[in-house]
């Protein structure tokens, strides 16, 4: 941080550890065993694209490094845009570590590219027992896990967030700042 941004009182984002990814392919065991959570196949990554030469010839990058990563296990995927302006990528794989591993490298793509802080999360979908989905968020700008678990339009079950975290807070690294576990709504995995 320099002298300036003291004095202004601004701090600097953290710089996200993509490695900390990796935590949920090995998390996945306790989140089945101790949470009877159990993953859908689908994960997806958000961003805000840019308007540049640069930013379209990385999409097409990407676009082939997905296509290439298909070789080693199915995998499927759509992009889409949504209303705020984000784009996601939308991943679907039955390899849960093949999933994780394309988030990673999509990730390390746009961060390694000068676009990572356009990066606002990966998201994993689980399902409990019941059927409802219970989503684990990667926030990029924190380096941090966190669970959002909807309970109907608008709400959240806060309980099972707080329950899901204590659990798994030896497994990943979770968001300490409860403030800091954005809803986001309308993830476009179902």
């Amino acid at each position: 941080m320099s002298w300036l941004d003291a004095v202004l009182g601004r701090t600097k984002p953290i710089k996200s550890s993509l490695d900390q990814l990796f935590g949920i392919s090995t998390g996945v065991i306790t989140l089945q065993t101790s949470l009877d959570l159990n993953p859908t196949g689908a994960a997806a990554i958000s961003f805000r694209p840019v308007s540049s030469g640069e930013f379209s010839q990385l999409q097409q990058e990407i676009d082939q490094l997905l296509k290439a990563s298909t070789h080693d296990a199915p995998l499927t995927w759509k992009t889409i845009a949504d209303s705020f302006g984000y784009q996601w990528i939308i991943l679907r794989s039955d390899d849960f570590s093949n999933l994780v591993a394309t988030v990673h490298m999509i990730s390390r793509e746009l961060q390694d590219s000068n676009f990572g802080e356009q990066l606002l999360a990966s998201i994993f979908q689980f399902r409990e027992s019941s059927g409802r989905s219970v989503y684990w968020i990667y926030n990029y700008k924190r380096g941090t896990f966190y669970p959002f678990v909807p309970s109907g339009k608008q709400e959240r079950d806060n309980a099972a967030e707080i329950r899901y975290s204590a659990i798994m807070k030896g497994e990943l690294n979770i968001e300490q700042d409860l403030s800091k576990w954005y809803a986001l709504w309308g993830i476009p995995l179902d």
